[in-house]
């Protein structure tokens, strides 16, 4: 954690002490928050219930010699402003684009490889159809440019979705699929195109909205290019070490294995108590929650919520339809469509299974019909071949991310297995070495993002990113009560790993101390 105050949970709390913040639970929103307020002089305490901050940007030795970055997998919207204030670069931050972009195998054996390279991306779809040539620099310049329009307000103070023409709501408003067929013909690269639009949503491209859930993953400027994606070195947990880094070194305080029973704002002394599972209590003058809305009111204990709150918080649409799936491997998958386990280009790019669009909306149609995707929606990651300290020698990590497995209260561990089986079969209709490569799996359904990181749902941006759940219709990071803030995902902008909520929110908590100073002046 660096040469900070961190604290261990066996330190008990000193009664007279008094912190101008708490921040409950230690994901990377709240080790921004955190960083932001101690670094304005502020004296922050971070509670986090797990042994290990960043919630679900960590990375976890889960087999010997391995390092899996168990949640989050890929960065791209950590915002730059934020890698700068806080210097991260300092305390261990290393991100790199990844290149190629997107690779998607077809089982009659051809294949689509995208990156950097416009020729090369002109000569791989030109193979499929001349025309898509000059539709696909147009998509990309649509999406991109709709993704910086969201970029430039996500870290608005005010979030309006109003701010947009009319002509850029309605594409938000609009579906994946209409976005991309306007633009391209070809079913594997229309396909390959609208994944971005349903990562982490219970929507199918056809489906209203999901316009915006794409552009939001076009938002990111991490590496200076407008909707690139790349690694982190030590893997999606190095995020969060630094940011802990940064906050212990402006004076915060991070205490880790500090599960938090109850928040209490009400106090006639106007100060706010968090009290642990132990019985061990903290009293700050604020409390920023980077728990999720629910998980957050929950823990209040001494103030009623306004019906409004409660209303939007039974509305609130948070059910996860994701599977995480981490294998160890003893070989890189060797494809039919591009021969060989030896590392080559389109291992080190995201691996798509998505054939065509009707073959995604088919698999979110499955979940009304079977309970879950039949033929899901995988999205896949290799980060040894350009990280290799990850894993042994010779060995590799593949982390693949499955659609459409919703959440619900009947997940057996035989159920988890039968899902992760139906995974590997359709891996190796296109990788047939696969099965037999495998050395360790780890089977992360939606209830168990909910137990070990605190996910309500399982739902990986803390609420769907659909319309009505977007900008001003996100929970406010200043909240009804005296003295509590939100800082996590449940608030604009939302999901992915941007820190930009924990900004928000500590800018929130210093704009209001300053006007309370002002008055007393």
């Amino acid at each position: 954690m660096g040469n900070g105050r961190a604290v261990q949970a066996e330190v008990a709390a000193e009664a007279n002490v008094i912190y101008d913040a708490i921040v409950v639970g230690g994901g990377h929103n709240g080790l921004v928050a955190a960083a932001y307020l101690a670094r304005a002089g502020k004296s922050v305490l971070v509670l986090e219930r797990r042994d290990v901050v960043g919630g679900a940007a960590v990375s976890e030795a889960t087999w010997p010699g391995y390092t899996v970055s168990l949640a989050s997998y890929v960065c791209s919207l950590l915002d730059p402003g934020i890698i700068a204030d806080l210097d991260l670069t300092k305390h261990g931050y290393n991100a790199y684009r990844k290149d190629p972009a997107s690779f998607t195998p077809l089982e009659d054996g051809r294949s689509l490889l995208l990156g950097r390279d416009d020729a090369a991306n002109a000569r791989e779809i030109a193979a499929f159809s001349a025309r898509d040539v000059a539709g696909f620099a147009a998509f990309d310049a649509e999406a991109t440019r709709l993704g910086s329009a969201l970029a430039d307000r996500f870290g608005d103070d005010e979030p309006a979705f109003a701010a947009f023409d009319m002509a850029t709501q309605a594409r938000l408003r609009g579906s994946a699929a209409d976005l991309v067929c306007e633009y391209v013909e070809t079913p594997v690269l229309q396909a390959t195109l609208a994944t971005d639009g349903l990562i982490g949503t219970a929507a199918g491209p056809e489906q209203p909205g999901t316009g915006y859930v794409l552009a939001h993953h076009y938002a990111g400027r991490a590496f200076g290019v407008q909707g690139a994606w790349g690694f982190v070195r030590g893997g999606m947990g190095a995020i969060s070490q630094a940011l802990a880094a940064a906050a212990c070194g402006y004076g915060a305080t991070i205490r880790t294995s500090a599960s938090v029973a109850a928040i209490e704002v009400a106090h006639t002394d106007g100060n706010a108590r968090v009290t642990l599972d132990d019985g061990t209590t903290f009293v700050a003058r604020t409390v920023l929650s980077n728990a999720d809305p629910h998980a957050t009111f929950g823990l209040v204990r001494d103030a009623a919520l306004p019906e409004a709150l409660v209303r939007k918080l039974g509305a609130w649409r948070t059910t996860g339809m994701a599977l995480k799936l981490n294998l160890a491997l003893g070989a890189l998958p060797n494809f039919t469509a591009r021969p060989g386990t030896h590392a080559q280009p389109h291992h080190r790019a995201t691996i798509h299974l998505a054939p065509s669009l009707a073959y995604l909306q088919q698999a979110y149609d499955d979940v009304s019909m079977h309970g879950s995707s039949r033929e899901p929606m995988l999205e896949c990651f290799m980060q040894t071949p350009t990280d290799a300290h990850l894993a042994p020698p010779g060995k590799h990590i593949l982390s693949i991310f499955a659609q459409y497995f919703p959440y619900d209260d009947a997940w057996t561990d035989a159920r988890r297995e039968a899902a992760a089986d139906r995974i590997v079969a359709l891996l190796a209709r296109y990788a047939p070495n696969l099965p037999n490569a495998i050395e360790g799996r780890q089977i992360l359904a939606a209830p168990d993002l909910e137990r070990i990181i605190g996910l309500r749902g399982g739902h990986i941006f803390h609420g769907e990113l659909l319309p009505g759940q977007i900008f001003e219709d996100r929970f406010a990071v200043r909240t009804p009560l005296r003295g509590l803030y939100l800082c996590g995902s449940g608030t604009h902008p939302g999901g992915c790993v941007s820190g930009i909520p924990g900004a928000r929110a500590a800018r929130a908590v210093l704009a209001h101390a300053h006007e309370g100073a002002a008055m007393r002046a």
